[in-house]
């Protein structure tokens, strides 16, 4: 999301809080109005009683009678109001008609009084026009304090009862009705301003009190939504206090320790367990922040063994003062194995049951047939799992084939009766809906949405095993019959658009069109140019320099660049798939390990200690890698130690003893073994003591995040601790600034690369750079 954007959604979230905090404010007022207004009308009532009573031998008693006969009924009308508005439901008070309702009433009982102020004024009977005076200031001063919650309801009610007064005292003329005259402007002066100043006050307590209500509302939220991810989350969670007195805890943690509650709450985890691994892991993150702890751990409550890693974390308080701690409890017991599968049927998948190859082809023919009778279309999507092969070769086939039964029980669910979910190979589906309407411009849209909505279903986290792991589908799609193709066409068409969504990237949708056939013609031309560029010399190699922690050079990473003669600079990210999609990546490294082994045999050790490079799987699989890699060295007469090979994680896909025993002849030659892009696979700490290597690389996702993203600096510094643990040196890729530098050099972290320090550069001012150093070192 774009900053002015994401500008304008905060301003838009803070004008609608604004506009509901007023209507809140507004129905609080409205409110105030009409609680106990009994009290202010029957107070009205008894003055107009005692007027009535000092004005009886003045004014004619019929008039006076009417006059209280229509107080009295104004004033039954606003109480029925009143009680009419208690009893209606919440939502129904909001509406502002009720308060138009009570400014009719307030404003009727003004006037009222201010007829009698105009019809019992009388100046020859003195004792009479004061008792008008004082009752007629008293009901104003009265409405002031009762009404001031809406600031124009007091004005509405105070001037019609005052002003026929002050206007028979004008007409008068006389220099004591003329005092009086100005007594009461000076009185409507005063009981204004003071509405004023009472309805500022009434209005801040209803917004303070709002406000302190809508925060406890959302503290009540807020602790809800967090007990609720105590008790549900699948991680059992243990919280202890300084003194390492257990405090609370959540269900699963009960069930991964066998114990109860009761038995688990208030013991001391520092004194009471006799397991040293743990209470020394409790103590580091006492005491340091974080420890850790991993193996098989005897419960002393309940003596149940149980293979599981803890997390230990200090909870601190605001001044920074360790107050606490909490444990992150992940129980490692492997699953009963999976009952035996069914025999396989001839027309079903039998891992899936969804349809298999066959029944999707022979359905997909006959619907063929029957569209083109009927007219109608169908459509076809191609569904491809991405990144499923490194999911299923490294955390295992079984966790593998768990996760193609729940994609395939989400495809059922999110699929109509008429449609059917194919699984075609391997982590292929392929979902067929064979009967839309005749309108193919209209379907083509709602292919797309179809397909946006699937993406939606599929792409939400699965919990495979304790392990929540989000995998996304590439989605391809076609509408058929287009022509007179057949089955493979149709297939074909929705392979094509698949493989081009996966171009895209990750989670990509793309439909099929015949340009598209171009776009692969392209990619094959591509193929080809690259092979001619090995011959021709198109290729080239820039250095990435890596430092200690003294910012001193130590060697560097050699990373291939591709100038094509017509479309310029080609990104490594283009052709190296390109290239890794054939053998021509053999090719290519090789390549690369001759004019690098080339480089270490011309620059001495003092000048270039060692220079890095990158080695695919497929060619470190290859037959006679090991051989070859013998052969480079030996040729240029370098010391095979000098030379590090960085390989990926996926090395294992095909057997992690293959991948062992091929790193370990490495070894014996002398080669040193960097892991690359560590962190970013499934099973790096599960294999990795089984791995000879000498270094570690953090990838630079988890090295640009440091300063953002709590979990990747918490991931940071278990990589750090595990590798000083094994003694393995560790290379922080992606260092782009000082903040990042400083965070790894204060945990341990000794080697770096990345643009803060250096970008990749031509092998002229790399060798430019290590002469200055080696100038610099001398002096």
């Amino acid at each position: 999301m774009s900053l002015p954007l994401q500008e304008q959604r905060e301003h838009d979230v803070a004008a609608l809080s604004d506009v509901s905090h007023r209507r809140q404010l507004a129905h609080e007022q409205v409110r105030l109005l009409y609680e106990r207004l009994w009290q202010p009308v029957l107070a009205s009532t008894l003055a107009a009683c005692l007027l009535v009573g000092a004005m009886w031998s003045v004014i004619p008693p019929s008039y006076l009678v009417g006059w209280l006969t229509a107080l009295i009924v104004v004033s039954g009308g606003r109480l029925w109001l009143a009680w009419h508005y208690q009893r209606q439901p919440a939502k129904r008070r909001l509406r502002r008609r009720w308060l138009y309702r009570f400014a009719w009433g307030a404003g009727l009982a003004g006037t009222l009084w201010g007829v009698a102020g105009a019809a019992m004024f009388t100046m020859e009977h003195h004792g009479q026009l004061a008792a008008l005076a004082i009752v007629l200031t008293g009901i104003a001063a009265g409405g002031v304090t009762t009404l001031s919650s809406v600031v124009w309801m007091a004005p509405l009610f105070v001037l019609p009862t005052m002003l026929p007064l002050l206007g028979q005292l004008l007409l008068q003329g006389t220099s004591l009705s003329l005092l009086l005259a100005a007594m009461v402007m000076l009185f409507l002066g005063l009981v204004l301003t003071i509405n004023r100043r009472l309805h500022r006050t009434i209005s801040d307590n209803i917004s303070l009190r709002l406000i302190v209500s809508s925060r406890e509302r959302q503290l009540r939220v807020s602790e809800a939504r967090y007990r609720a991810i105590f008790r549900h989350t699948p991680l059992g969670v243990l919280h202890f206090d300084r003194e390492g007195q257990v405090v609370d805890c959540n269900e699963m943690c009960l069930d991964i320790l066998g114990t109860s509650r009761q038995r688990l709450l208030g013991m001391n985890l520092l004194t009471q367990l006799n397991d040293e691994r743990v209470t020394g892991a409790i103590r580091d993150a006492l005491e340091s922040g974080t420890g850790y702890f991993e193996g098989t751990y005897r419960t002393v409550v309940s003596g149940k063994q149980t293979p599981l890693r803890a997390f230990y974390s200090a909870l601190r308080n605001e001044a920074g003062e360790v107050v606490g701690g909490v444990a992150i409890l992940e129980d490692f017991t492997e699953r009963k194995l999976a009952e035996e599968t069914i025999h396989r049927q001839a027309y079903f998948d039998p891992l899936t049951e969804l349809p298999n190859r066959r029944l999707l082809i022979e359905t997909l023919a006959s619907t063929i047939r029957d569209r083109r009778d009927d007219g109608r279309v169908g459509l076809v999507m191609f569904l491809d799992l991405d990144r499923f092969k490194i999911i299923n070769d490294t955390l295992g086939h079984a966790v593998g084939d768990e996760l193609l039964r729940q994609v395939s029980k989400r495809l059922l669910l999110s699929l109509d009766k008429e449609a059917m979910a194919a699984r075609l190979s391997g982590d292929e589906f392929v979902v067929l809906m064979p009967a839309l309407s005749a309108d193919r411009e209209a379907e083509l849209r709602r292919a797309e949405h179809r397909a946006e909505r699937l993406l939606s279903t599929l792409r939400r986290a699965y919990d495979l095993g304790g392990q929540h792991i989000s995998v996304t589908p590439s989605i391809g799609y076609t509408l058929f019959p287009l022509g007179d193709e057949d089955v493979g066409d149709v297939l074909r068409h929705a392979d094509t658009a698949m493989y081009q969504a996966k171009m895209k990237g990750r989670a990509q949708i793309c439909g099929y069109e015949p340009s598209m056939q171009t776009q692969m013609s392209w990619r094959l031309e591509m193929e080809q140019a690259l092979r001619l560029a090995l011959v021709e010399e198109q290729l080239s190699i820039a250095f990435q320099p890596q430092l200690d922690e003294r910012e001193r050079v130590i060697g560097g990473e050699a990373l291939m660049r591709w100038h094509h003669p017509r479309h310029g600079w080609i990104s490594p990210e283009v052709f190296i798939a390109i290239a890794e999609e054939s053998d021509l990546i053999v090719e290519l490294e090789t390549w690369m390990l001759d004019r690098c082994c080339e480089l270490l045999s011309r620059l001495p050790v003092d000048v270039l200690p060692r220079l890095s490079v990158n080695i695919s799987v497929r060619h470190f699989t290859q037959p006679g890698f090991v051989e070859g890699l013998t052969w480079v060295t030996g040729t240029h007469g370098i010391d095979p130690a000098r030379l590090v090979v960085e390989l990926t994680e996926s090395i294992m896909i095909d057997g992690v003893a293959d991948a062992v025993e091929r790193m370990r002849a490495l070894k014996r030659l002398g080669v040193h073994l960097a892991l690359d892009d560590f962190g970013t696979g499934f099973s790096s700490l599960a294999y990795l003591k089984s791995l000879p290597l000498d270094e570690l690389k953090i990838d630079r996702s988890f090295v640009s995040n440091l300063d953002a993203d709590g979990s990747d600096a918490a991931i940071v510094e278990t990589i750090l601790s595990m590798a000083q643990h094994l003694g393995i040196d560790v290379v922080a890729e992606g260092v782009e600034n000082r903040a990042q530098r400083d965070f790894l050099l204060m945990r341990g972290c000794r080697l770096f690369q990345g643009f803060f320090f250096h970008r990749p550069m031509p092998l002229e001012d790399f060798e430019r750079l290590l002469a200055e150093r080696v100038g610099s070192d001398a002096v």
